[in-house]
């Protein structure tokens, strides 16, 4: 017998959530018998808060646990999150356009419902699949992040998809003459490796077969998502799904040589119709190349940008540091002084697998930097290393360690299948006239993107032509 329980997912309430047995399939789509309600007021603070997640679980128990238990302890280490508040800021502006979105597309929405008559017909084999344009916009509400590999960009996506929940649907709403409602909080997609458009709407129709409980109770959405209207269906199956947040993640340099125009044409035409915010990640090269396309494309590159940077070293003196502003300034000024870098080591120190009285080494932030080159990516990997390392020889913390030695083994053993990578971007670094050609072009997504320097007229040409729908 199911019970009526109260679950908030914010920035989505839901209520009625019905509790089904473990492993039943409606525990698994998340059924519920009231429609949804959205915060029309989030605060910057609970962006925060809903970002932000552990290394590993609040046990002061691990810190003295032995290796086997703190290694199970870090089976999520990866999904670890700390949100700037440059990151923070952002993820408010998208996440209140989410919820303005939502709102305008709520099921008593007398327009929508319209909308909504027309899909059940479509579905029905009673007419075509309805494909109106926004009244709100003609380019829709658009967020970009940019940034080199390792930055962080995907990681930031991953907590995304954690705030905002998977699907779930609402049967038996209070409305008399709609039965059923589809939520879709957020689709990520990757840039397809084919680097076509019908390679993304296939991964798009797959990801919603995924996650319906009954695929075939909308086949014939699912079939036109295929062949020469698969755009035109995919856009409506977006809306009519309820997609509130459409994310396009991956797009790197090799995602030049395929048919970009054409892809980002299909992302310009979803906002228009559907008014579902975008977020379009993609590196730095991707961006230049992409602008190149001209005006087709526009509405897609120029929404709200974030630029993940690499994080600058910390000072080459931080014990000066501490000694000269810690009796005038409060602990988070100090740390705003010693910089993120060193905020990123010391909170990935403090993950909760040591003990307190182990302080960091003043100098381990200097010592990780020179081994990531300011890449948040790069320094998880490396902390992850370094505490699975202490896990099994404690005796390394003895003395104020670890030492530098012990560091730079850890970081090696993380970082090796990225040593080249790291190379060029150190040799780089130095002298970006003493990398060769075939160097750079290997490693474009990770170094940086210069206008007028030795990468300009060197970036793959996009193919301009149309591909597949």
């Amino acid at each position: 017998m199911m019970d009526a329980i109260e679950v908030p997912a914010w920035p989505v309430f839901r209520r009625g959530l019905l509790a089904e047995g473990p492993g039943s399939i409606e525990s698994y789509v998340g059924q519920t018998s009231e429609l949804p309600e959205f915060s029309n007021a989030p605060s910057k603070a609970a962006v925060i808060r809903e970002l932000r997640n552990r290394l590993v679980p609040d046990d002061e128990h691990l810190w003295k646990a032995g290796p086997e238990a703190k290694l199970r302890a870090m089976n999520n280490f990866d999904k670890g999150y700390l949100a700037t508040e440059e990151v923070a800021r952002y993820t408010y502006s998208l996440v209140s356009a989410y919820v303005e979105c939502m709102e305008a597309r709520h099921i008593t929405n007398p327009r929508y419902r319209r909308y909504f008559y027309s899909f059940q017909q479509a579905v029905q084999g009673r007419g075509p699949i309805p494909s109106r344009e926004s009244l709100e916009t003609l380019t829709g509400v658009n967020f970009v992040i940019t940034g080199r590999s390792q930055l962080g960009r995907t990681a930031y996506i991953q907590r995304l998809r954690t705030m905002f929940g998977a699907p779930f649907r609402v049967v038996a709403p209070t409305l008399d003459d709609i039965k059923l409602v589809w939520y879709f909080p957020i689709i990520v997609l990757q840039w397809p490796t084919c680097g076509t458009l019908k390679g993304l709407l296939d991964q798009f129709r797959d990801k919603l077969v995924s996650e319906i409980k009954d695929p075939q109770s909308l086949a014939s959405v699912f079939k036109r998502m295929r062949g020469k209207s698969a755009a035109t269906a995919a856009i409506a199956a977006s809306v009519l799904l309820n997609v509130g947040l459409f994310v396009i993640d991956g797009a790197c340099a090799q995602s030049l040589k395929g048919g970009i125009r054409e892809i980002l044409m299909f992302l310009c035409k979803l906002q228009g119709h559907a008014n579902i915010p975008l977020l379009f990640s993609c590196s730095d090269v991707f961006m230049q190349g992409a602008k190149q396309l001209g005006p087709e494309v526009d509405a897609v590159l120029r929404g709200r940008c974030l630029a993940f940077e690499p994080l600058n070293a910390p000072p080459l003196d931080v014990a000066a540091v501490l000694r000269g502003h810690m009796l005038r300034d409060a602990p988070n000024q100090v740390l705003a002084k010693l910089g993120l870098w060193y905020q990123f080591n010391l909170w990935f120190w403090r993950a909760g697998l040591l003990s307190p009285l182990h302080e960091m080494p003043q100098d381990l932030p200097k010592w990780t930097h020179a081994h990531c080159h300011g890449r948040l990516g790069w320094l998880a990997a490396g902390f992850r290393s370094l505490h699975e390392l202490l896990a099994w020889e404690p005796t390394l913390l003895k003395d104020g360690g670890p030492s530098e030695s012990t560091v730079t083994k850890a970081f090696g053993i993380a970082l090796s299948n990225c040593d080249a990578a790291r190379t060029a971007i150190r040799e780089y670094g130095k002298d970006p006239a003493s990398v060769s050609r075939s160097i750079v072009y290997q490693h474009l997504d990770h170094l940086p993107f210069v206008a007028g320097s030795m990468l300009e007229g060197f970036l793959p040409r996009p193919r301009l032509g149309v591909g597949h729908a």
